[in-house]
């Protein structure tokens, strides 16, 4: 029989699989998620991963409808603009109330040394193979901004901040099938930000953040949500 602690790693793990392959477009957006062909695909029970599509739901990566069952949520321009202006919003404030609490302000700031450090190796990594690295990177990029916002003293904040910034990262990950990695600019920018932040230059981080975030929305000669809404299959990142 199978405990209790080993079905919460088959669901985490379920989760984990399936967050990514929505993320990355392995699943496409509006795509039909049946329970019979996701059971193949993932080797989970029904019961499992029934949980965790209502659990993607309430994370807002999928979609269910009576009658019509579970779709991954589709992309749109309206959704992205307004998650860019909640995320905007959102680690704007948290950076800046994470730099005025003084109180533990070494640990935060070795927290945010180390973050940027492993986001640093994955993004030269991304450089040389874009296809392998994708989710080691969207998840090193979204840790080194949670890091930024973690100090805050807000525990609603840093929750809304986190779960925003995992939708936006969906469409900044979509997006590189139709443009190529930020590499060396995306670089430079976490590199100024990380300087200000050990400095206390609270003005240079809040202009630098709010340049950084918009740079994402950057798509020559087409919608970012055009281009994304039109990605067929993609290879999964190895």
């Amino acid at each position: 029989m199978i405990s209790t602690d080993d079905r919460k790693l088959v669901g985490q793990s379920v989760y984990e699989q399936l967050r990514s392959d929505i993320v990355t477009g392995v699943l496409s957006p509006g795509e039909k998620l049946k329970l019979n062909a996701l059971r193949l695909r993932y080797s989970a029970s029904v019961n499992t991963l029934r949980e965790t599509l209502m659990r993607l739901v309430s994370d807002g990566f999928v979609q269910f409808v009576d009658q019509k069952g579970f779709t991954v949520k589709p992309v749109s321009s309206a959704d992205l603009y307004e998650l860019l202006e909640l995320r905007q919003m959102l680690e704007l404030s948290g950076v800046r109330k994470s730099m005025e609490n003084t109180e533990g302000h070494m640990g935060w700031k070795s927290a945010l040394i180390s973050a940027h450090f492993r986001l640093y190796c994955i993004e030269k990594r991304m450089m040389e193979d874009e296809g392998g690295q994708v989710q080691r990177w969207e998840k090193a990029d979204r840790d080194f901004h949670v890091i930024m916002v973690s100090h805050c003293g807000s525990q609603q904040l840093i929750r809304y901040h986190a779960s925003v910034i995992e939708l936006y990262m969906r469409y900044q990950v979509l997006a590189l099938h139709r443009r190529p990695f930020r590499g060396r600019a995306s670089m430079d920018d976490h590199q100024a930000l990380l300087t200000a932040l050990l400095d206390d230059d609270i003005d240079a981080v809040l202009a630098l953040l709010n340049s950084h975030i918009d740079k994402g929305l950057a798509l020559p000669d087409t919608d970012l949500t055009t281009a994304m809404a039109s990605t067929a299959k993609i290879r999964q990142p190895a």
